[in-house]
């Protein structure tokens, strides 16, 4: 109740359901953000020495870098808070891919949250 009354001032990014912005936002982004950031860069991070070590319960120095990278990469759509609170399911994504061998299993989490994000911001701005 408390937020829900305080967040008439909280501004989420306008949502498009538009072929071409669902396309984008279900496919395109997850394909190619969890082949940059997971299938390069924390790939990458994981094979050295400091970057394989754990920071917490089997997430890695590697996997919380690459998080960081890929919330800052979210500024230039996103406002500062939404793209603080994409870390989260980013260190996810980055845990999927040290446990398979594949990036699917990241890429196809990575499209239903962004799913999710879409419900909810549609859901969000018909109601403030």
């Amino acid at each position: 109740m408390y937020l829900a009354a305080h967040a008439v001032g909280l501004r989420l990014p306008a949502v498009s359901l538009s072929g071409v912005s669902l396309v984008k936002a279900l496919l395109l982004a997850p394909v190619l953000e969890e082949l940059i950031f997971r299938g390069g860069i924390q790939t990458l991070l994981d094979r050295t020495a400091r970057g394989a070590r754990p920071v917490v319960r089997g997430v890695t120095v590697g996997n919380v870098l690459t998080s960081a990278l890929f919330a800052a990469a979210h500024l230039w759509v996103a406002p500062l808070a939404l793209a603080a609170a994409i870390f989260l399911p980013s260190l996810v994504f980055g845990r999927l891919r040290q446990l398979y061998p594949s990036l699917l299993p990241a890429m196809v989490v990575h499209a239903v949250y962004n799913g999710c994000y879409l419900v909810t911001g549609m859901t969000w701005s018909t109601r403030f």
